[in-house]
């Protein structure tokens, strides 16, 4: 509960701290920024500061807030290998040449659903379940019926006796 009070103090103070650099001139948004500033300050238990430097205060909580966001994201022993960065290099796009050769062309971070990349519902209609299409000359990933097929494994660690 605690977390999510602060989450509102953050946002709040963050658009009003918006509105007021939007309208420098509007005392009354500069005075509103400061004092939602001075508030998240009091939540967190800290000392007072100038209105500029609390303001400053709402914009780095808000820095810190969105990196432990995307940290947690997912397990850095994450079972899809995207080492806690919930997302994963994948390769899209292969050229063909011939007796079903295919080297890699074009590769791009797509995101992690905990196992292969290509897990596809079996109904995909683009490419029936197996998670690629072949344009001439190309083999390319199919994204549309991916799916997580499996949830995250447990991280295997040796247990003590």
């Amino acid at each position: 509960m605690d977390s999510e009070q602060r989450q509102h103090l953050i946002a709040r103070g963050l658009l009003l701290d918006w509105a007021a650099n939007s309208a420098p001139t509007d005392n009354a948004a500069v005075a509103a920024a400061a004092h939602a500033g001075h508030a998240l300050r009091v939540f967190d238990r800290r000392a007072a500061l100038s209105d500029l430097r609390a303001r400053a205060y709402l914009r780095d909580a808000f820095r810190d807030l969105d990196d432990q966001e995307v940290d947690d994201a997912h397990p850095r022993d994450c079972a899809g290998r995207c080492y806690g960065t919930g997302e994963v290099l994948t390769v899209f796009t292969w050229e063909h040449h011939g007796d079903g050769i295919y080297t890699p062309v074009h590769q791009e971070p797509v995101l992690c659903c905990f196992g292969s990349p290509t897990a596809h519902a079996p109904d995909c209609a683009t490419c029936k379940g197996h998670g690629f299409t072949y344009p001439p000359g190309y083999r390319e990933l199919c994204l549309d019926g991916r799916s997580p097929d499996r949830e995250p494994e447990a991280a295997l660690t040796p247990q003590e006796a």
